[in-house]
């Protein structure tokens, strides 16, 4: 069963800050806008919870590759002790990942095209400069490691593949 959210006022201020529909909404934003750089017509809700899921945890983040010529497989058999928790991280955030789904529609910074894909909307999502220059350090490598996954999924294959590499079901 997935977990429920708690309304704004009971959730404590670390979760509503980085789990808060703006700012996974602008992950995502990101995330997508790269997806879709090499002509793919979006993706669904369940590759987008693997970018942020991989992003958000620090130890995977931190050994994810800097190029995606390094394939997804070879990345997952050189770290599979990130796989150890991975699908419980994925369906704990898969609630607050909605939640930031359907801000991202109310805003029209994400839409969802006639196959059912999330696409970047006709307005954009991402974090100005002045949001960049003042934030951490953590901050600025989540959002950057959060458009890399987006090229990199782009070029790992089908959903059901990177769902099998990761051991893991859409």
């Amino acid at each position: 069963m997935m977990p429920r959210l708690d309304i704004w006022a009971r959730r404590p201020p670390e979760e509503a800050n980085l789990f808060g529909p703006s700012f996974l909404c602008a992950l995502s934003h990101e995330f997508l806008r790269d997806f879709i750089k090499d002509g793919r017509d979006g993706t669904s809700l369940f590759l987008l919870v693997i970018a942020l899921s991989t992003v958000l945890h620090r130890s995977s983040r931190e050994r994810l590759p800097y190029s995606t010529v390094t394939s997804l497989y070879a990345w997952v058999q050189d770290n599979e002790d990130l796989l150890i928790g991975f699908a419980s991280r994925a369906q704990n955030l898969t609630p607050y990942l909605k939640e930031a789904v359907l801000f991202g529609l109310a805003t029209k910074t994400v839409i969802i095209n006639e196959a059912g894909n999330l696409r970047p909307g006709k307005h954009r999502a991402t974090f100005p400069k002045s949001f960049l220059d003042d934030t951490t350090t953590e901050t600025k490598e989540i959002i950057d490691r959060s458009k890399f996954m987006g090229r990199w999924l782009a070029k790992s294959g089908s959903e059901t593949s990177v769902a099998a590499a990761l051991g893991v079901r859409p």
